[in-house]
């Protein structure tokens, strides 16, 4: 097994109930079969002379816990993350959180995610499509709208607790027109963007809710779905114009202020505006910029003319039951 020097350094930041789930839904043991997984997983890397990735504890022990610690399927997502990211270099590499038009994009309010997890202690990512401008994503173009989701991505799995908590969306539907559907109705993005968050990105997706669907909805979920596992289908929910399921879902206290209850008296995170401008704030500590650089760097990533016609892949073929 291929072992390096920061191996015995790591120190795992989650409390005892996320160490459990740990153990109860994702099949992680103890902290000594843990760093021989991530070792067994490292060792493969490094006898795959068409595969460059990052080989760092943290790094490939996200792919396990995506994988419920099977090393057939953490490899796959590895590779699939990598055959992604290496055919669409213009979402997955040079996305600088200090680049004007990424935050110009960000501060629209397309995805925003308060550093508060909900009462189950899930992060809720946010979108709000009123405040998207038609003209200036037109100009910039559409994969700088993926850059962006991308990088807001790859800053929620930098965080242990997404990576076994997992996430639950919320979408706002209101002010969405016809003209924005058909900006992001592109199937062959849609295809290969759901293929790399379904497959490759390590994380667990819990919920997704809309609100405030247009009388065009059908139109909408036909092109959101048409990519999507029933897994996630299921998991997909209309609220119409109430948000009682989603305050019973997720709690008060990670929503923005524009949807909470006039009358509730809690604790408040600020605005989406607010929210976002945390975001920002922590998409610029120089731990994230140093990690996001090298991510994007395009040193990484697959060189199909070397994969062999089938890998083989020796390790566990645990069953990987539906988190």
């Amino acid at each position: 097994m291929a072992s390096e020097a920061g191996d015995e350094n790591y120190v795992s930041p989650l409390d005892e109930a996320s160490q459990q789930k740990c153990r109860n839904e994702l099949n992680e043991r103890s902290p000594a079969d843990t760093l021989i997984a991530v070792q067994t997983l490292r060792q493969w890397v490094k006898e795959q002379d068409w595969l460059k990735t990052p080989t760092g504890y943290a790094f490939l022990l996200r792919f396990l816990r995506f994988r419920k610690f099977s090393q057939l399927e953490a490899r796959k997502a590895l590779e699939k993350f990598w055959t992604v990211r290496t055919g669409r270099p213009e979402w997955f590499t040079g996305g600088d959180p200090a680049d004007p038009v990424l935050n110009k994009v960000l501060k629209m309010g397309l995805i925003c995610s308060p550093r508060r997890r909900d009462k189950h202690g899930r992060r809720v990512i946010f979108s709000r499509l009123a405040g998207m401008d038609m003209e200036y994503l037109k100009q910039i173009g559409m994969s700088k709208v993926y850059q962006v989701v991308t990088l807001v991505y790859d800053w929620l799995v930098w965080d242990e607790h997404v990576q076994i908590e997992g996430v639950v969306t919320v979408v706002d539907y209101d002010g969405l027109t016809m003209q924005l559907v058909t900006t992001f109705s592109n199937r062959e993005f849609k295809k290969e963007y759901m293929e790399y968050f379904q497959k490759a990105l390590p994380i667990r997706l819990k919920s997704m809710n809309a609100f405030h669907e247009p009388p065009f909805f059908d139109a909408v979920w036909a092109i959101s779905s048409a990519f999507m596992s029933q897994k996630l289908k299921d998991r997909f929910h209309l609220h119409g114009k109430s948000l009682v399921k989603i305050f019973e879902e997720v709690g008060y206290e990670c929503m923005p202020d524009e949807y909470l209850p006039d009358d509730y008296e809690g604790p408040r995170l600020g605005t989406c505006a607010d929210i976002i401008d945390e975001m920002i704030e922590d998409l610029n500590k120089p731990e994230f910029i140093k990690y996001i650089r090298d991510l994007s760097s395009g040193k990484y990533g697959v060189d199909k003319s070397r994969v062999p016609a089938q890998t083989e892949v020796v390790g566990s073929f645990r069953k990987i039951s539906a988190d």
